[in-house]
């Protein structure tokens, strides 16, 4: 365990500073290999280097390293949480370090909480504020600024789907981007969601049938260990039926669309349990077509 914390601490200056800090999520915690300790995080709209007295705007992560037992307390050691300023004692990240993970200031000791600052006051309030896009045949779309991503329903060739769009830029509060390529899959709904629909079947479909063979053996298996008198040449016995590329295509039921930016999007189907309840995820780009259907989760 102390190895893990010098590795830890090592990446950062040794000098502490006093800084008041805006956040703007909520406590986050990870390890890796073969680690013991879990390294929290939380993440931050600005802060105040009390030093300098100055405000520095950057994508900043607050984080410290606790055990297994103190990850499972409602403290979390310096229970930190989003939308709330800090003052806190923190030690910088190396430069050489800032590479693999951004900005971070480790967490050495809260000073003082609820403290009032009207410079990152200002800043909490701006980001409070909602930011929503209208566009036609949806609901209004509301930005998560945490997330970089707008979300709302719109109908997809007369069905309702959630749609999530990237937003320009990181920081940004816009999608114009994104924007642009869903008003063209709407406009022609049907032919995207019969080709994304017909590409997804032309992938997915053997695997979908290798998958109903091995489920329906399995279910032949639990008979026989229930049924002693089992005869595999039973004529009520009935035969599997291939899944057809058109019947593949039919089942699928939209359930969201996301798009990134440069055109790039992914369409979501419910699988009709053709794959056990998994995600069909079919990817392309408004441009040049689709490009991959996969299952996931």
């Amino acid at each position: 365990m102390q190895e893990e914390v010098l590795r830890f601490e090592k990446r950062f200056d040794k000098e502490i500073k006093e800084v008041i800090v805006v956040t703007n999520s909520s406590v986050g915690a990870g390890r890796g290999g073969k680690d013991t300790l879990w390294q929290a995080s939380i993440s931050a709209l600005a802060y105040v280097d009390v030093q300098e007295n100055q405000v520095i705007k950057k994508d900043t992560t607050l984080t410290w390293l606790m055990t297994d037992e103190e990850r499972k307390t409602k403290e979390k050691i310096f229970d930190l949480e989003p939308e709330k300023i800090y003052r806190l004692k923190v030690r910088e990240l190396l430069p050489q370090d800032e590479w693999c993970g951004g900005w971070q200031l480790m967490v050495v000791e809260v000073v003082e909480r609820d403290h009032q600052d009207s410079r990152l006051e200002e800043i909490l309030n701006q980001y409070k504020k909602p930011v929503v896009i209208q566009i036609e045949g949806c609901s209004e779309l509301l930005l998560d600024k945490y997330l970089g991503m707008f979300s709302g329903e719109c109908k997809w060739n007369g069905e309702g789907c959630q749609v999530h769009l990237d937003v320009d830029e990181k920081g940004m509060e816009t999608a114009e981007d994104a924007t642009q390529t869903l008003v063209q899959l709407l406009s022609d709904s049907k032919s995207w969601d019969d080709k994304a629909r017909a590409f997804a079947a032309s992938q997915l479909v053997e695997l979908a049938n290798e998958w109903q063979e091995e489920y329906d053996d399995y279910d032949e298996d639990d008979e026989e260990d229930e049924y002693d008198d089992y005869d595999e040449d039973d004529e009520s016995d009935e035969e599997i039926l291939e899944i057809t590329e058109a019947e593949f295509a039919k089942r699928i039921h939209i359930s969201e669309i996301s798009i990134s930016t440069n055109g790039n999007f992914e369409i979501y189907y419910d699988d009709d349990d053709m794959f056990l309840g998994h995600v069909i995820i079919v990817s392309g780009n408004i441009k040049e077509g689709f490009e991959d259907a996969q299952i996931a989760g």
